[in-house]
């Protein structure tokens, strides 16, 4: 690349010269049209004096100093071609425009306003191959500076070791329903409650104090659905179907179901954990909530920020912090 530039600098410099160049040589030109639309002039203080004698041999001397002149203009253009000859000779010539195709047939188009699309086209592809280049350097230079994860040399003996795929554990019902009972008993200021149940899957009711109300949808001990909505919201339908998919009225129990479908996500990845684990820290985040509208930001000390008490709770440990109060 460094070479390209400094080729290019010295053409613009060769260019330079050369324009200068060609002004001079037109400059002499002008002067050699000028000589000749001038002609042989009679020197000015011979003329109307001596016989006719004497002026034949004025006008034979001017013709000869005409001459002279001519001729040292002649090679004065002479010399200035040649330079600027020189000049165009040393420059480096140019790449030719790129194959446009049936794009190139834009340009036989008088139409003004069409031939900028012309001139766009080229542009075009001199930028695509100006990219393809610069990929280029970029990819010598990454191969000549690999970062590898570790020293090792790739081989037989130096296999990644797979991450297990997820495992959906299919426990039995009796199994299922000991476990929530179980965890209904460890949990204070909650009530839990099946509201449906059809095979391994489970739709449970969670009250948390006076705060809010959750619906979690169980597929044996996999959360599948959380959704929070507040203790004045209608949770069945007419037909006595439980409603999954209405959002809550409230803002702030639409952020809560948020926050609460990303704890899902980061309580499931403990994949070494027993299958139970992710419900129950589920609903001991959950449980945090139980104060929600008298707990005080632990960052700023506010209980209100733009209306809204503090929703977020970490997933380690929940202690209550507004959304931009968080790090």
């Amino acid at each position: 690349m460094s070479d390209v530039m400094a080729q290019a600098k010295l053409n613009m410099n060769f260019l330079s010269q050369a324009i200068t160049g060609t002004q001079q040589l037109r400059s002499t030109v002008t002067n050699v049209f000028n000589l000749l639309c001038e002609g042989v002039k009679p020197d000015e203080e011979e003329d109307g004096k001596g016989d006719d004698a004497e002026t034949a041999v004025t006008v034979g001397k001017d013709g000869k100093k005409f001459l002279q002149r001519f001729q040292e203009y002649l090679e004065a253009v002479n010399k200035d071609y040649n330079e600027v000859e020189k000049m165009c000779n040393n420059m480096t010539s140019m790449t030719d425009l790129p194959v446009l195709g049936p794009s190139g047939a834009l340009s036989l188009d008088s139409i003004a306003d069409k031939n900028s699309t012309y001139r766009d086209a080229v542009l075009t592809y001199q930028w695509n191959n100006r990219l393809h280049e610069y990929a280029q350097i970029a990819t010598s230079l990454m191969l000549t500076n690999q970062i590898k994860r570790s020293q090792l040399q790739a081989g037989a003996g130096a296999k990644r070791r797979r991450a297990a795929p997820p495992k959906f554990t299919n426990l039995p019902s009796q199994t299922v329903d000991n476990t929530l009972q179980t965890l209904s008993r460890q949990l204070s200021d909650t009530t839990m409650k099946i509201l449906q149940a059809s095979g391994d899957t489970r739709i449970v009711h969670l009250a948390v104090g006076r705060v809010f109300v959750v619906i979690i949808v169980l597929r044996s001990l996999t959360i599948e659905k959380v959704l929070v909505k507040g203790l004045d919201e209608n949770i069945i339908l007419e037909n006595n179907t439980v409603d999954l998919f209405s959002d809550s009225q409230y803002l702030c129990m639409q952020k809560i179901t948020d926050h609460a479908m990303s704890a899902v996500l980061q309580y499931s990845t403990y994949q070494a954990s027993p299958p139970e684990f992710p419900l129950k820290y589920l609903l001991y985040w959950l449980q945090s909530y139980k104060s929600l509208f008298t707990d005080a930001c632990t960052v700023c000390g506010k209980h209100l920020d733009n209306g809204l008490p503090p929703l977020w709770r970490d997933f380690k440990i929940p202690v209550p912090c507004h959304d931009s109060c968080r790090a």
